[in-house]
């Protein structure tokens, strides 16, 4: 017969403990009451010394001794400003062997930096902190400008259109820049202002007409606008695995080799990598589905999450007490897996990819 649903590891134990002790008390007085019947002693007495083991094997203090040990607990606990409702509790938590957690948000900040960009031409770091404006854009140790760098400012241009965030500066309610809608997408927006290119001017200039939404299934975002001297320019952004698809891009498999090499040691370095993708259409463009198809790779940005300060001491203090984290994330393999190290490492901190000049290092 099993246990009674509803109860906790503990009380299921000392159920199981009290049956087997039961068991036990029954043997021996059994054994008691023959040996002395064998060696001629009264029954009733015999009977009455079974009776007198038994209620003197029958630990009377477990409960008061249990009930102890968890008020101990919740005392240590409320000592940490964790209160506990009911004692159980207290057993629940200390039999814990799993803590599922998420990344983002949990162990990192859910404060996103665009800090790497890589093009078919080239690789550049994106300097500054937050969400400000303020920064710039190095390329081979030399700040950059839009007429400098024209394919990373084709890059952020396509990725500052195909967006739905929002900054928002400094008001009474913050004296820090915010981040009003998705952290990737402000990222995004911050990169682009570093670069020296205006959102306002680039959605005067061509407004969106259409868009497919961004889908947690398709992992990708596609907008439509209307181009100034005429014709549409469609933008496409999300995960490599969803844009780097022959499919979709044009310029031969030696790019989309080079380009899915570039986002796995972006990946590995714990990125979050987005790549964009652009095309000049005639008007009217035809039906939706024809959009996705046939663009161009304008390049991959590399967005870092910054852990919080205390991911790896409370990961150290987790491990210590028997506890495996497993972290549960909807961002590429590459890119939790470097998140999950680092956080296991007390004291390290991420380093940037290696960058080039054009060729993708070599993935390991």
């Amino acid at each position: 017969m099993g246990a009674a649903p509803g109860l906790t590891p503990l009380q299921h134990r000392l159920a199981r403990f009290g049956r087997i002790l039961a068991a036990v008390i029954v043997v021996l007085c059994a054994v008691v009451l023959a040996l002395g019947l064998v060696r001629g002693q009264p029954v009733e007495l015999m009977i009455v010394a079974a009776i007198s083991l038994a209620v003197a094997a029958v630990p009377e203090s477990l409960p008061a001794v249990v009930t102890l040990a968890l008020a101990l607990g919740a005392r240590r606990m409320a000592d940490r400003h964790a209160i506990v409702r009911r004692l159980p509790a207290v057993e629940t938590l200390g039999s814990v062997t799993v803590i599922a957690t998420d990344k983002t948000g949990t162990l990192t900040e859910r404060r996103m930096a665009a800090e790497q960009l890589w093009t078919p031409h080239g690789a550049a770091t994106v300097m500054g902190t937050g969400y400000e404006p303020e920064g710039q854009v190095v390329r081979d140790g030399e700040t950059v400008t839009p007429g400098d760098a024209p394919d990373l400012a084709a890059q952020l241009s396509g990725a500052i259109l195909c967006n739905d965030a929002a900054l928002e500066p400094p008001s009474d309610r913050s004296t820090e820049w915010r981040a009003l809608g998705d952290p990737t997408e402000a990222a995004l927006l911050a990169a682009g202002s570093r670069l020296g290119l205006d959102r306002a001017v680039l959605d005067g200039e061509m407004p969106r007409v259409e868009e497919i939404a961004f889908d947690s299934g398709r992992k990708r975002m596609t907008t439509v606008h209307r181009r100034p001297q005429g014709g549409l320019r469609v933008v496409y952004k999300g995960a490599p695995e969803s844009v780097l698809r022959p499919e979709i891009l044009v310029g031969g498999a030696d790019l989309l080799g080079r380009a899915a090499a570039q986002a796995e040691v972006l990946a590995r370095s714990g990125y979050r990598v987005l790549a964009v993708a652009s095309a000049d259409l005639g008007d009217p463009a035809g039906p939706s589905r024809t959009w996705e198809s046939g663009l161009s790779l304008l390049g991959l940005v590399g967005i870092l999450d910054p852990l919080r300060s205390a991911s790896q001491a409370t990961m150290a203090a987790c491990k210590r007490a028997g506890i495996v984290p497993v972290l549960i994330t909807g961002d590429h393999p590459l890119t939790a897996r470097a998140v999950a190290a680092l956080a296991s490492r007390p004291g390290s901190k991420r380093s940037p990819p290696a960058s080039g000049s054009g060729k993708a290092p070599r993935a390991t």
